[in-house]
């Protein structure tokens, strides 16, 4: 009787601790997410699950704002952020804020503005190289079409986006991004609900309390048929200057779901 006491007892420390090491880790340094949208082709794609650094921009207390330090975004970083009002359905924790992952290409004190396609920043267009076609689906199940292929240079980080042929985008007017202030885009361009559309016709943007982290690597990836797509395991997220790569595979990202919630489908 001693010996099963005993056993019990151990048990329950060792579930204990096992509970208090997930946490921690899971609350102050990774954490997994899975893409279930499109909004960050060619990046990104439907099934991929990445491992996010919840301290890259400064440690929080878990389920708060408070931060015990902070750390500057950079320009060209993929960035998982919450958002109040966006319509979607609340995926993390079940508190009501819908995670998204897009890129951060505005930082406080740019000067921004998006027209003809294009994204300018302090008063010049972004330098971009067209690196050829993807055969792009479409949301909600739409056809497929034919989409240009860009390689973005955003101060040299660079990275691929899409564009399709004829969609007009959205005309945002030239504005200064406030102090604390982010402006997020995706990368597939006709196809994210993003900084441009949120305050339209201004820019919507993202206070530093709502960065939740930042994308370093995929550690898994299948299809919709949950065919493993091994050629993408281990693509580092995190760009260094002038590190150019162009995703090796064609596929279908937005908004981002953790890995232990339901996915829901982003919008536009």
């Amino acid at each position: 009787m001693e010996f099963v006491k005993g056993m019990w007892s151990f048990i329950k420390t060792l579930a204990l601790a096992g509970f208090i090491a997930f946490f921690c880790i899971r609350g102050f340094i990774f954490e997994p997410f899975k893409i279930p949208s499109s909004s960050m082709m060619p990046t990104l794609l439907i099934g991929d699950f990445l491992i996010v650094t919840k301290f890259a921009y400064g440690n929080r207390l878990p389920l708060t704002d408070y931060f015990f330090w902070q750390k500057e975004p950079e320009r060209g970083d993929v960035v998982v952020f919450k958002r109040k009002g966006s319509g979607l359905p609340g995926s993390f924790f079940g508190l009501g804020d819908t995670l998204f992952i897009k890129r951060l290409v505005g930082v406080p004190g740019d000067t921004i503005a998006y027209h003809d396609q294009t994204l300018f920043i302090n008063g010049k267009p972004v330098p971009e190289q067209e690196i050829g076609t993807y055969q792009l689906q479409t949301p909600a199940g739409g056809p497929v079409v034919t989409a240009d292929m860009y390689d973005e240079n955003l101060e040299g980080i660079h990275h691929a986006i899409l564009r399709e042929p004829g969609e007009p985008g959205p005309e945002v007017a030239e504005t200064v991004v406030p102090d604390g202030m982010y402006v997020m885009m995706g990368d597939n361009r006709d196809n994210s609900r993003d900084s441009r559309y949120w305050q339209w016709p201004s820019w919507g943007f993202v206070p530093k309390a709502d960065l939740m982290g930042r994308a370093e690597f995929i550690f898994w990836s299948w299809d919709d048929n949950w065919v493993p797509r091994f050629g993408r395991i281990g693509t580092i997220l995190r760009k260094t200057h002038d590190a150019a790569r162009v995703p090796a595979e064609h596929g279908d990202a937005g908004v981002v779901a953790p890995v232990v919630s339901s996915t829901e489908p982003a919008a536009k």
